[in-house]
């Protein structure tokens, strides 16, 4: 009955639909939105007003929050200083304000009538809106380039105050969770009706987008540029991969001896001292992330921060990995251990920024589909013995693209793991653009954690790699398979039969 009686025409009139719209901004001659009744008008001119005074309540709290800071130096002259920010007291405050205005829609008041919900709700969106507006202004704006310390990567005081800036977010965000179901059901429970429930169902959807606003400041001006900030400085550690810390000779010390790569000792060129490259490189760098900024942050963003490190690390390890040139069978076995103790310190990370999700739930499962699968892509032996009876490179290249692995691995890396195989006048992907491997793989691995941008650039240099190879060729006199300098003289045939395949299988 009341659904048919909200639907009438009749009600649409009283509230000042149809014709009377205009009638309602004729009356407002004077242009200071406080037109009168009138029976043309309907109910519309006293609604405005009502929102009016309900918005003016609602953001008079904001008037004393975010002020600017002032400081002078002994000459008198203003020293540039960061915003203050609201405290508890003040977020407390605005949490009343907001329950204050939304108990006016209390349906026990309202007769079952929830349109004053939806309204009082937007005029709390529009209230956040204002107040996201001036925290972005309060934020730091010092971005990733000083977000950290040179020296350790601690985290600057410009970043510390950004942190705060996205806790008090945080708890505003709480707040607007928990207001519909503190202001409609809570005051009384148990006794409260079916229409209490139906207020606060339609409250908490008209909030979604203050919510929504909330996360997208605090992801642009905070846990974006400190993502970004954060996977350089763990991009640069694994860089030094290729330091020589998996050539052969720098296996052969300690007392493990050849014949155990778990205990073979590195070179002070691959960064010195016992135990693996992951231990030696990464652990320390992970810990003081998940200690510097991860504690700093509320669970709900260390987690998004810590999703997008492990995402980029996982990225940017395989491809660096991938990369690894000349890489022998102790290389590989080395490799492979260190893939174990990545996988357990990026679990730490995401474990201390207080996510529930598992490594192999991040961005749809794939970076943890290409970290398990290169373990597999190490110990591929389809190569064979490169003899002069060895297979065609069409044979082999059919017979990767079977391989079970090759479907979970990016095919930049499935490209990249090849030139291991080839021959030393088929230079590397970093070397024929004149690139560290650090920079190179920065074309593949965005800082945010993307990588389906650099796949088709990887693949033009492959290309390139390969063509340039073939002019060469004749340089080297080596019979059979096998090139002079070593490595299999198949390997370029077979990138460029794998590579139009891959891509399109990426496309898929």
């Amino acid at each position: 009955a009341l659904a048919a009686i909200f639907s009438s025409p009749e009600w649409a009139a009283l509230q000042g639909g149809g014709s009377s719209t205009s009638s309602a901004s004729n009356d407002d001659e004077d242009g200071d939105g406080e037109g009168e009744v009138d029976g043309g008008a309907g109910l519309r001119p006293l609604q405005s007003s009502f929102l009016r005074a309900s918005s003016e309540r609602l953001c008079d709290p904001l008037r004393f929050m975010f002020p600017e800071a002032v400081a002078v130096d002994e000459t008198g002259a203003a020293i540039p200083v960061l915003p203050q920010l609201p405290s508890r007291y003040d977020l407390a405050k605005l949490d009343a304000a907001i329950r204050d205005e939304l108990s006016l829609a209390d349906p026990r008041e309202g007769g079952g009538e929830l349109s004053m919900t939806t309204m009082l709700a937007g005029n709390v969106v529009d209230m956040v809106g204002q107040f996201c507006a001036a925290a972005g202004g309060a934020t730091s704006d010092a971005g990733e380039e000083g977000f950290l310390k040179e020296e350790d990567g601690a985290a600057t005081e410009a970043l510390l105050h950004d942190m705060k800036v996205a806790g008090v977010m945080n708890t505003l965000a709480t707040s607007l969770r928990s207001v519909p179901e503190n202001t409609f059901i809570v005051p009384y429970r148990p006794a409260h009706s079916p229409q209490h429930e139906d207020a606060a169902n339609l409250c908490r959807q008209s909030l979604k987008p203050a919510l929504s606003e909330i996360d997208s400041l605090v992801k642009a001006n905070v846990l974006a540029p400190l993502s970004r900030a954060l996977n350089r400085r763990v991009a640069s550690a694994i860089s030094k991969m290729h330091k020589g810390a998996y050539l052969e000779e720098n296996m052969g010390g300690g007392g493990g001896g050849m014949g155990d790569p778990m205990s073979d000792p590195m070179s002070s060129e691959g960064g010195g001292g016992g135990g693996g490259f992951v231990q030696r490189h990464l652990a320390a760098v992970y810990e003081s992330i998940a200690s510097y900024h991860l504690s700093k942050l509320p669970p709900e963003y260390a987690s998004v921060v810590a999703s997008t490190v492990a995402s980029h690390s996982i990225y940017s390890f395989v491809s660096h990995a991938s990369l690894v040139r000349p890489l022998g069978e102790m290389g590989r076995l080395r490799i492979t251990q260190d893939l174990a103790d990545f996988e357990l310190s990026l679990e730490q990370l995401v474990f201390k920024g207080g996510s529930t999700a598992s490594l192999g739930s991040m961005d749809g499962g794939r970076p943890y589909a290409e970290l398990r699968a290169v373990r597999n892509m190490l110990f591929w032996t389809g190569l064979d013995g490169g003899g002069e009876d060895s297979a065609k490179p069409a044979d082999v290249a059919k017979a990767m693209l079977r391989e079970a692995w090759v479907r979970d691995v990016r095919p930049s890396t499935a490209f990249h793991f090849l030139f291991s195989f080839a021959p030393p006048l088929l230079s590397s992907p970093h070397h024929a653009k004149r690139m560290s491997a650090e920079e190179y793989v920065g074309t593949l691995v965005r800082l945010d954690g993307t990588v389906d941008d650099g796949e088709a650039s990887a693949w033009m240099t492959t290309m390139r790699c390969c063509e340039s190879y073939q002019q060469r060729e004749s340089v080297d006199l080596g019979g059979g398979a096998r090139g002079k300098g070593g490595g299999d003289r198949r390997v370029a045939a077979i990138l460029m039969i794998l590579g139009p395949e891959l891509l399109r299988r990426r496309r898929l």
